[in-house]
């Protein structure tokens, strides 16, 4: 079980005052400037590299999320960005400035780990309140700031509680109201869902995005879950051996994924090998003729791989098959297993030729027909198989 959610709290040091624009363009461009840029850092452990050569750009105001597997550099990203971890090469520019030699606590960033680190003898109020006495900010001060950080994170009437009195997913409010009680540029979050149950994560992730939306912060933040990164994010940047795989919107992730990595680690996939035999056409290892989109870039005879996503495949019923249309693939085959889960039943069709395509259908009754050992014809269209560029 993964370790609770910690919030380190730092202070905020806003740049100087900014001098007034001569013209709507140059607003326009300084409201989508870049606040977090990396160039070409890197980080070694010894002989090990846990990120290799980096360029990545996080823009004012935007969800980015970082997603990959376990030691992916995700992580490493993050703490290069807080300051907790100094890159082997390379710089680190927050907000226009060169902040790779600044200490942490210098950098003006809000952060929330999965180790909140509560102070168990303080009460809510108390809590959030801690690291603003410290610093030495007027009663008055303090009491609004709390009091508007409790309100955005729902917390309103729980102040004088202890952490024990708290449930997971309230504890989880407090660290992240420690965290904005700054009112940061920036807040960096590592995995602080990770501990939760499916319910209560799903609904602190939507409380995540709301918050995002009202603060209008830039946010980056770090999971393993694909469907986090996609339902919470503006951008993904997904990682793979210390390498960025691909950036871009949830969308684009799903639906344009530049590699079978990124194909088959976003979302369910079906990975289909074969070569081209003509323009639009593959010929599969298993010797199936199938239609696919644009192949620019691949030459005829090239060995690919086609991503067709399950619930692009539909099983078809036996008077449809006289009207399945040319640019429309199709094939029969036998169910070889079949799982419902809820919403959606999950189908697994071994073809003729052995090919073996996973299909996600809305469940219902008719569903229920749809058992193991029972023949069936199934089809997508050219247009959703997707030729990988790599």
């Amino acid at each position: 079980m993964k370790a609770p959610l910690r919030v380190m709290n730092m202070e905020v040091r806003h740049p100087a005052g900014s001098q007034s624009r001569g013209s709507e363009a140059q607003a326009v461009a300084d409201a989508h400037r870049d606040m977090i840029v990396l160039e070409n850092v890197s980080k070694l452990y010894g002989q090990a590299v846990a990120l290799h050569e980096t360029d990545l750009v996080v823009r004012e105001g935007e969800f980015l999320s970082l997603l990959g597997p376990s030691g992916s550099g995700k992580s490493t990203i993050l703490n290069i960005i807080a300051g907790a971890v100094a890159p082997t090469n390379g710089r680190i520019l927050l907000n226009g400035q060169d902040v790779s030699m600044v200490p942490p606590r210098e950098r003006g960033l809000g952060m929330v780990f999965q180790n909140y680190a509560l102070l168990p003898h303080l009460n809510v109020f108390d809590n959030v309140a801690f690291a603003l006495r410290i610093r030495r900010i007027g009663k008055e001060e303090i009491g609004k700031r709390v009091r508007n950080a409790l309100e955005r994170v729902g917390l309103v009437g729980y102040e004088e509680r202890k952490p024990r009195e708290l449930s997971g997913g309230q504890q989880q409010r407090v660290g992240i109201a420690r965290c904005i009680v700054y009112s940061p540029s920036v807040i960096l979050m590592d995995e602080p869902l990770g501990a939760l149950d499916k319910k209560l994560r799903e609904q602190l992730q939507a409380e995540i995005k709301r918050l995002h939306k009202d603060l209008g912060t830039t946010l980056v933040y770090v999971t393993h879950d694909q469907e986090e990164a996609l339902d919470l994010s503006d951008r993904v940047c997904l990682m793979n051996g210390g390498h960025i795989a691909q950036v871009g919107t949830p969308q684009e992730l799903y639906f344009e994924p530049v590699n079978a990595f990124v194909a088959d680690f976003v979302g369910e996939s079906n990975l289909i090998e074969g070569r081209l035999t003509a323009r639009d056409t593959l010929t599969t290892t298993d010797g199936l003729t199938l239609a696919v989109r644009s192949t620019e870039g691949h030459a005829t005879g090239a060995p690919v791989k086609v991503l067709v996503r399950p619930e692009k495949i539909r099983v078809i019923e036996g008077a449809e098959q006289q009207v399945v249309p040319s640019q429309h693939n199709f094939c029969t085959g036998v169910i070889a297993q079949t799982s419902f889960v809820g919403s959606m039943t999950r189908i697994a069709v071994r073809c003729q030729g052995g090919l073996l395509l996973r299909i996600k259908i809305a469940s219902s009754r008719v569903s229920d027909c749809l058992t193991a050992g029972t023949p069936v014809s199934v089809g997508w269209a050219a247009s959703d198989s997707i030729v990988l560029k790599n």
